[in-house]
């Protein structure tokens, strides 16, 4: 239960769910994690890169999410492993949806997770048919913007974060580089759904900005968002995580995140005049009130003044502290990763790349399934086919011509 010390050194409980919202909700933010928050762990995501700062305040690492990667399947810890992935594939369904094949896609991730190697959601999508025998769409249809562009570079690969580690040193999640808000509302979400199946250590405060891209009052009614919008957020609770969303007005926020607060720091104080307050209007405010920076309500219908200094420092991170302050991460290596796939078909594999790299990454495909069935046989026909359904090569037409080219996304 998080406590804020006023005038007159009276507690005000602020307890474990607060929303803070108004014109100057930025520089509101920035003072409550400096000065209410010092003393815990910061996990935070800063969907538009306002908020670097916090880093700062708390010696947190700062992670720009769309130079890296973050995992979906894999689970935070092994002994929740179903319970993680049905979580998943409720945040799947709620961000791109999955034409009621929920059960089947459960069923295929945790078929392909093992405790011994990490897989990842094209790795998996590649084993998958892309069409239903039967006609009509295949579990392949859901999940195949993971399959390329931005979705498959930032989630496609083995993740380099350590999330047991960013809890002990708190995290900024800069998710400015993603292109699209569904890229953002994911990341957002599979965040939220790794932590919401680990213990914190230490106090921990995870601050979402702008919640109202994540729950927005208009979404379509249906298991998926209870899962996202109840579900989710009272784990995390229990769990002992504090929660903060922020951003400039709540009106476009799901209704039940906004009845789900405890407390919420308007600033400036006229903001609570706002008729999405859920504690009912206040049409007047003491003059104590109207003169100070901003108000904290509660639930339990208390109202304190707050004084926020003028001279907050909101400035992003410089370009070196950003490098600085980035956590320690895995560093893969292709060939493990290859050998991982190909098998006894490794060394077969890893000729035909380096006979295509031989060939500036690309060859017309009749000519090169030739050369590999005279030069390499039957083990390289295998590992062409497996190179090309994990993504490490791809087809290309060119007028009459096809070719296959060396997919140079996974050795950048």
């Amino acid at each position: 239960m998080t406590r804020i010390l006023s005038k007159g050194c009276e507690t005000f409980y602020l307890m474990s769910r607060i929303g803070l919202a108004g014109l100057n909700f930025k520089r509101a933010l920035v003072f409550l994690l400096s000065r209410f928050f010092r003393e815990y762990r910061i996990v935070l995501l800063d969907s538009s890169d306002e908020f670097s700062c916090a880093a700062r305040i708390s010696g947190a690492r700062y992670y720009n999410v769309a130079e890296h990667s973050i995992n979906p399947v894999k689970p935070p810890c092994w002994e929740v492993v179903e319970q993680y992935v049905e979580s998943l594939v409720e945040v799947i369904d709620y961000c791109f949806g999955t034409f009621n094949m929920k059960s089947i896609i459960t069923k295929s991730f945790l078929s392909s997770l093992s405790p011994s190697s990490e897989t990842t959601i094209p790795e998996i999508t590649s084993r998958l048919d892309f069409e239903n025998p039967e006609g009509g769409l295949s579990i392949y249809t859901p999940l195949e913007p993971f399959t390329f562009g931005t979705l498959r570079r930032v989630f496609g690969r083995r993740e380099e974060l350590d999330f047991n580690e960013i809890l002990e040193t708190g995290i900024i999640f800069d998710l400015s580089g993603l292109p699209t808000a569904s890229s953002k509302l994911f990341t957002a979400l599979i965040v939220l759904n790794k932590l919401m199946f680990m213990k914190p250590k230490h106090p921990t405060v995870v601050v979402v900005t702008y919640p109202s891209m994540i729950w927005p009052k208009s979404k379509r009614r249906d298991a998926a968002q209870l899962h996202v919008e109840q579900v989710m957020l009272e784990e995390l609770e229990r769990k002992g995580f504090v929660i903060v969303f922020a951003e400039k007005t709540f009106s476009e926020l799901s209704e039940r995140i906004i009845y789900g607060l405890d407390a919420i720091v308007f600033s400036p104080p006229s903001e609570v005049l706002d008729p999405w307050n859920p504690w009912g209007l206040y049409t007047r405010l003491e003059k104590e009130m109207t003169e100070c920076s901003a108000v904290i309500l509660n639930r339990g219908g208390e109202i304190k003044p707050l004084t926020i200094p003028a001279n907050i420092m909101i400035k992003p991170l410089d370009d070196e502290e950003r490098e600085k302050l980035k956590p320690a991460l895995r560093v893969f290596k292709e060939s493990d990763r290859l050998r991982e796939i190909l098998n006894e078909d490794y060394e077969s594999g890893m000729r035909i790349i380096n006979r295509l790299k031989e060939l500036d990454g690309r060859a017309v495909l009749n000519r090169l399934v030739e050369e590999v069935r005279s030069t390499i046989g039957a083990s390289g026909l295998k590992a062409l086919a497996t190179l090309l359904r994990y993504g490490y090569l791809r087809q290309a037409r060119e007028g009459d011509e096809q070719y296959i080219v060396l997919s140079h996304g996974d050795w950048e």
